[in-house]
């Protein structure tokens, strides 16, 4: 007969540690990817035709500009300016937590929203990538790097954080429709930051690249709350 005993269990701080260091590696990697490419815009791209492709999208927005659209642009930016990013991060993380009674998707929409603040401040600091040559509509930019594009990766995490909840915490088929709302707003404020003139194409890609692995990452971190 042979006697078997049980693993021991696993310490509140240790189950937390694995992901916390997850986290954190990852963060750090997107940190020096956005850093190699906000190098080669800056530094190699201009002058090549790829340079030269990403300043003529915008010059071809500018030269089809339309008063409608110039006022529709305006509202879909201020859908991710820090305001109402703040006001409806909070108000996300509060109400969901609430009705699901439970914490994680507090955490989730810390993570998601503070973790891409951090990755987009800094990046933007360093870089340094001058705004877009072309006539802007917005009455004063912000004064940060034009790379990468802080509306959209604000944007992602905020509407794809909410939708991140949703499809944690249901598995109806109306899921899916909230995963394509959010992803329309997103391309919304994407397209009014392209139009409007404050960021190339590719500071716009930039944040993509960043934004969409990191809310990811944070809602497969807080899924396994959920079940708890």
């Amino acid at each position: 007969m042979t006697l078997t005993t049980d693993p021991p269990a696993r310490s509140p701080r240790s189950l937390l540690w694995a992901p916390a260091a997850r986290l954190l590696a990852v963060g750090v990697l997107l940190f020096a990817v956005l850093l190699g490419l906000g190098w080669l815009l800056t530094h190699v791209a201009p002058g090549t035709a790829f340079g030269d492709l990403d300043v003529g999208i915008l010059q071809w927005l500018v030269a089809h500009r339309v008063p409608a659209l110039d006022t529709a642009s305006g509202y879909a930016t201020d859908l991710a300016a820090t305001n109402t990013v703040t006001v409806l991060g909070l108000a996300t993380a509060v109400v969901a937590s609430a009705v699901l009674r439970h914490w994680w998707p507090a955490l989730l929409m810390v993570l998601a929203i503070g973790g891409e603040l951090v990755l987009f401040l800094n990046s933007a600091l360093l870089v340094g990538r001058q705004r877009p040559a072309v006539a802007h509509l917005d009455a004063a930019l912000p004064a940060t790097s034009s790379f990468p594009s802080g509306h959209t990766a604000a944007a992602i995490c905020l509407f794809g954080g909410m939708a991140a909840i949703v499809v944690i915490a249901t598995r109806s088929w109306w899921r899916w429709v909230v995963v394509g709302v959010a992803v329309l707003l997103v391309a919304a404020v994407a397209a009014s930051r392209l139009y409007r003139g404050a960021h190339h194409p590719t500071d716009v890609l930039g944040s993509v690249l960043f934004a969409v692995p990191w809310l990811l990452l944070t809602a497969r971190t807080c899924a396994p709350l959920a079940r708890h």
